[in-house]
């Protein structure tokens, strides 16, 4: 059983990125480029992995902790810039599906083979509604009024001054003080 997004609704993704990436916003746009980069970085790090010797179900639970953090902080950082709510679900889905993989890793990952893989197919095709209905709603939005210039490109001060607060709070205190 494989994690369907990469393999068997690869066109539903290319469709729904697509549509994003033609008519949606800003915050559409970087979701799409998302998902859309993920995807051969998918195939990548499996080859990676299977090359080194790593067992076939690691493979996947490696990939998919390794993806959902990226892509999870992808979307973190274009729900800031675009202040995106819908990019925020986004977000927290992915924050779900690395919960999952991590739980799955801890436990015997051989007991919760086909429940991890429904759960994985669950969240990806949720994260694709989601972008979606963002289109859907931006698409709206601009046939009523045209989106403004925050909606296009967003502010990208907002996310980089909460990464650096971020960043601030977990460096060490020896670094802070110099």
């Amino acid at each position: 059983m494989f994690h369907i997004l990469g393999y068997s609704v690869l066109p539903l993704t290319v469709f729904v990125s697509g549509l994003a990436l033609w008519k949606g916003a800003g915050a559409e746009r970087h979701g799409a480029v998302t998902l859309v980069l993920s995807m051969p970085a998918q195939w990548a790090l499996i080859s990676l992995f299977s090359s080194a010797g790593v067992e076939r179900l690691l493979v996947a639970i490696y990939t998919d902790i390794v993806l959902s953090l990226s892509i999870g902080l992808s979307f973190l950082f274009a729900a800031m810039r675009y202040q995106s709510p819908w990019l925020g679900v986004a977000f927290m889905l992915q924050g779900i599906e690395l919960g999952v993989s991590a739980f799955v890793l801890g436990e015997n990952a051989n007991r919760h083979v086909r429940a991890y893989f429904l759960a994985l197919n669950v969240i990806s095709l949720s994260t694709l509604s989601v972008l979606l209905c963002a289109t859907v709603q931006t698409i709206g939005i601009r046939r009523r009024r045209g989106l403004t210039k925050f909606e296009k490109v967003g502010d990208a001060s907002i996310a980089r001054d909460a990464f650096k607060a971020v960043f601030e709070i977990i460096r060490p205190h020896s670094a802070r003080s110099h």
